[in-house]
């Protein structure tokens, strides 16, 4: 019994903290990415009500890092390093997408956020696969992924309710088929990388070094900077 207190304890406890940084978020209204918490946060309880209604997620600590080029957002299991649980994160370097296409990562971390809560942990997602339980509650919800998690198609409710208040779809490369909105594979955004292409002729080697000086013993020629 002490336990089951301890726990539902610490449970409001974190649901305290999340909501404080929901409203210092709120609050900033010199921050740049104020508008978008408005519409993230908002479009948190309205999903809440719609697709989860009994089996609610906890309010996200909506946090906009940088991470890798190839991820759009995470969903931190367990603590970060403030401590605090349930940390969305929405990947800064392309917080510039359509609110659509924000608001479909959102709902996806939203679900690994139900997936850790409420599916039982055999089925819970262990690596970068996504889990069957996992793919049907999202597509439960409208948005269609393949076995990584990526995005293949949007469909109804998750559209209709966007639509239903007032989020444009008419946007990119994407078709409509059979009822659904395909989702066109994107360009891969490249990392920054300090390595430069040098040549001789015969070899190209890229290499950090501003100035080189080198010498190709193939073919004798010095390294030229090319790009």
């Amino acid at each position: 019994m002490r336990k089951t207190f301890q726990t539902k304890a610490r449970r409001k406890l974190d649901e305290r903290v999340n909501i404080e940084i929901m409203a210092n978020e709120l609050d900033a209204m010199d921050w740049e990415l104020n508008s978008l918490v408005w519409d993230l946060y908002w479009f948190v309880d309205l999903f809440n009500i719609v697709f989860f209604k009994g089996e609610s997620v906890p309010i996200p600590a909506l946090t906009f890092e940088k991470s890798r080029v190839n991820n759009l957002g995470f969903y931190r299991i367990g603590r970060n390093d403030f401590a605090v649980k349930n940390q969305i994160n929405l990947n800064r370097l392309y917080i510039d997408r359509p609110l659509s296409e924000t608001l479909g990562t959102l709902l996806h971390e939203m679900v690994h956020s139900f997936e850790y809560i409420y599916i039982e942990e055999s089925k819970r997602t262990k690596n970068w696969y996504h889990t069957k339980a996992f793919r049907e509650k999202l597509k439960e919800c409208g948005i269609h992924t393949d076995e990584r998690g990526c995005h293949m198609a949007i469909g109804d409710p998750f559209r209709y309710i966007l639509i239903r208040h007032g989020v444009d779809f008419n946007h990119g490369n994407m078709v409509q088929k059979g009822g659904l909105v395909l989702i066109p594979p994107k360009p891969k955004k490249k990392g920054k990388s300090k390595l430069k292409k040098w040549s001789c002729g015969c070899t190209n080697i890229r290499v950090a070094v501003k100035d080189l000086k080198a010498v190709c013993l193939k073919c004798e020629n010095e390294f030229e900077l090319i790009d």
